[in-house]
């Protein structure tokens, strides 16, 4: 438990944008820690964590959307809205990566 509670407090610290100066006068106090090689690892592993939970929330917030779309699609093709329907599947298919952007329509690429 002591380990997690150092990452955390090292990122704190990282989200203050403390200098490390006074990240290693903190460390000092707070872990008895005055090793900067020590610290640098503590905070490695602080950035990292923070970063996999960027990527995660960025993944859950891309799956809520890509489920309502998919949701508007199912109802606008129940409602025979074709136009629709394949509008809110491009928007999925740019949103999961496989377009790389928007599809131009017959009309505009001439």
């Amino acid at each position: 438990m002591e380990v997690e509670t150092r990452i955390a407090e090292a990122q704190l610290w990282i989200a203050q944008r403390l200098p490390l100066a006074v990240i290693r006068e903190k460390a000092a106090q707070n872990w008895g820690i005055s090793n900067i090689k020590t610290i640098s690892k503590y905070l490695a592993l602080a950035r990292q964590r923070m970063v996999q939970e960027l990527l995660t929330d960025r993944r859950r917030h891309q799956a809520q959307h890509i489920y309502a779309l998919y949701d508007c699609a199912r109802r606008a093709m129940d409602a025979e809205q074709f136009s629709a329907a394949v509008g809110a599947f491009r928007v999925i298919a740019e949103i999961g990566g496989i377009l790389r952007g928007p599809i131009k329509s017959p009309e505009l690429r001439g």
